[in-house]
């Protein structure tokens, strides 16, 4: 494997992919430099750079870079792990040099088809680690929006061996938005719900909670009886309302989607190694997707190369949660990325 006299570790290099654009990236090598297994990880989503830093939506001053902490278990069992920045993060640090970007109509290009985009990019990568490292065995291993990635990458191609799932979701786009959007924050109407009659009266909405404050402050809008109370249908619908009105690339996304097979029509069919990893406490990629595809697995399919593997109290990012409801992340829990690498290496030889 002499790829790591071009491609040091802790260097960032870049890599044109599919349309062009090149990506950053960086390769990270186990002590004894043996680079006979290679690992690419796959971001969740958003903007995100090669070290999936999610320091943003962790309490303040917390830095948390979840690829840098996954790549360091992974290594240190013996594995190679390549990052790459994904394609909205680039094109963010390319915005920020030269705005004037935006206009062109090689950035148009850039941005077209976001979906198949991040697919292609992930075989870009993929198919880069299969000719940097000539017979090393290739694996997916993908976060959130990620995980569906690596199922798509490694239906289609041969070369991947086996891919690794933290947090996947196996419904649509809409789907999980109405998850997020509308059932969690239910969970915030029904705290506040005291007497569980399902409407908030002005003395429920006067409690001594942020939550509280900022509903009485909505109250002329989302109040739509005008009655003084907030009905648990009016909740809703204010929650719902978030999504009819339609992130940017929503509807484009939709179309991409609608034409890819479903995660679980591929894991039916998969002959790779496929291994889940799932929070208890995931508030985003809830764990019921990973159960249902369990049961699905012992009283259907039966396939023998999926594996499951929860962690009570861990939430999306395999990190520490006090309870369902805690949406602030925390660096990933050493113990667990651990477990995660050993039982990688237990099966990906």
């Amino acid at each position: 494997m002499n790829a790591a006299s071009f491609c040091r570790a802790g260097e960032t290099q870049n890599l044109k992919s599919f349309d062009g654009l090149r990506l950053d990236y960086e390769i990270d090598y186990p002590e004894d430099r043996n680079a006979s297994r290679v690992v690419v990880l796959l971001h969740g989503s958003g903007p995100q750079d090669m070290r999936e830093d999610l320091s943003a939506v962790s309490a303040p001053g917390t830095k948390n870079y979840f690829f840098t902490d996954v790549s360091a278990a992974l290594t240190a069992k013996g594995f190679a792990v390549v990052r790459y920045n994904k394609r909205s993060y680039q094109l963010q640090q390319l915005l920020k040099k030269d705005p004037s970007l935006a206009k062109t109509s090689k950035f148009n290009k850039y941005i077209k088809k976001p979906l198949t985009a991040m697919i292609r990019d992930a075989e870009t990568f993929a198919k880069f680690s299969a000719r940097t490292f000539p017979g090393a065995k290739i694996y997916l291993l993908g976060h959130s929006e990620g995980s569906r990635i690596a199922l798509q990458v490694a239906d289609r191609n041969k070369l991947i061996a086996g891919v690794g799932l933290i947090g996947l979701n196996t419904q649509s786009l809409d789907t999980t938005l109405f998850e997020q959007v509308v059932y969690r924050s239910l969970y915030y109407f029904d705290s506040l719900d005291a007497d569980r009659n399902g409407s908030l009266a002005a003395e429920e909405l006067a409690a001594n909670d942020a939550i509280a404050k900022s509903l009485f402050g909505q109250m002329p809008v989302i109040d739509q009886d005008k009655s003084g109370t907030l009905e648990r249908a009016e909740f809703m619908g204010a929650s719902l309302m978030n999504i009819l009105a339609d992130m940017p690339g929503t509807a484009e996304w939709r179309k991409e989607e609608a034409l890819l097979k479903k995660p679980a029509a591929i894991l039916r069919q998969a002959a790779f190694d496929v291994s889940f990893f799932q929070g208890e406490l995931d508030n985003q990629t809830q764990a019921y997707n990973a159960k249902a595809l369990q049961l699905a697995n012992t009283f259907s399919w039966k396939k023998p190369n999926l594996h499951f593997k929860f962690f009570p109290g861990l939430g999306h990012a395999l990190d520490k949660r006090t309870g369902y409801m805690d949406l602030v992340f925390k660096p990933a829990d050493k113990q667990a990325l651990g477990e995660l690498a050993a039982e990688l290496d237990s099966r990906w030889k």
